[in-house]
């Protein structure tokens, strides 16, 4: 599989059902200081009553009606004022699950936007027994990453719970070797340990050094699988030059890539962080 980007898919459609449940939740949470802020950003009188208010940000947000395209970002923004407690809130009122941890709940509330929006299939349509990476592809490219890390493995936690929801938790296996008696291990594996599967290998390389030692294994992962393995980069302590470099010999080795920046949860999303929705496959 050559490297190619991802554009939003063409059967997106707003669903009005979970917009409006979204809304009424942040509505009902907000307090009368937060409401005269959200006037004020919309442009409407910030004064009156918490219900005044209420009414008035209903009447003038256009997150109900905005296109499917920017609804994902706007969605981030609002939740990131939220705590493991109201999150649980929103995933019950959504009627997913409500276990775990802040970020996996995050997570989900936003897998839910994708999946009715548009952005992702129905997960009860993937089949385990036939996973090629086409079919993970566009899962991998909607892991959200809340926060960035020092080390690769500070994503390896978020990622196996997202991809064990997804997938099923017999599916989704870390640091498989990639052949028996093999000491070089894929960091994930999804699909049937003993069958081919889609081998995915995570990269936050901190030089060139690191860069090539990298492609070196890269060409052990392909003999493994194929067409069916995925590098995510994390490209945070690299030059520009270095990572476009990268991804110009893994494409010349036929291996497609990610590359991942955390999500800006704040009203002003750098440029650089902009590649948040699918759209980052190189």
């Amino acid at each position: 599989m050559q490297h190619v980007t991802m554009t939003p898919p063409t059967c997106l459609k707003a669903d009005p059902t979970l917009r409006a449940t979204l809304l009424d939740y942040y509505l009902q949470c907000a307090t009368g200081q937060a409401l005269s802020a959200w006037l004020h950003d919309l442009g409407q009188d910030p004064k009156g009553t918490i219900e005044e208010k209420r009414a008035r940000v209903r009447a003038s947000t256009k997150y109900l009606s905005m296109p499917a395209e920017q609804f994902p970002d706007q969605t981030i923004s609002y939740l990131s004022v939220y705590e493991s407690d109201h999150l649980s809130d929103m995933c019950e009122a959504l009627s997913i699950d409500d276990s775990g941890g802040k970020d996996l709940k995050w997570r989900r509330i936003m897998r839910e936007v994708a999946v009715r929006e548009g952005w992702l299939p129905r997960i009860d349509a993937v089949s385990q027994e036939t996973l090629t990476l086409e079919k993970v592809l566009p899962f991998i490219d909607w892991h959200l990453i809340p926060r960035r890390g020092k080390y690769e493995q500070d994503f390896y936690d978020g990622f196996l719970e997202e991809m064990e929801e997804v997938f099923g938790h017999d599916y989704v296996h870390e640091q498989l070797p990639i052949a028996f008696g093999s000491t070089l291990k894929i960091d994930f594996h999804i699909g049937h340990p003993q069958r081919e599967g889609v081998g995915i290998e995570f990269k936050m390389p901190a030089n060139n050094s690191d860069l090539q030692r990298a492609l070196g294994q890269m060409d052990q992962y392909k003999t493994r699988y194929g067409a069916q393995l995925l590098v995510v980069l994390f490209p945070d302590w690299l030059q520009k030059s270095h990572v476009t470099l990268f991804l110009d010999q893994l494409r010349e080795k036929n291996i497609a890539a990610i590359t991942k920046w955390p999500v800006c949860t704040g009203p002003q999303m750098p440029e650089a962080h902009q590649k948040l929705l699918p759209g980052n496959l190189s």
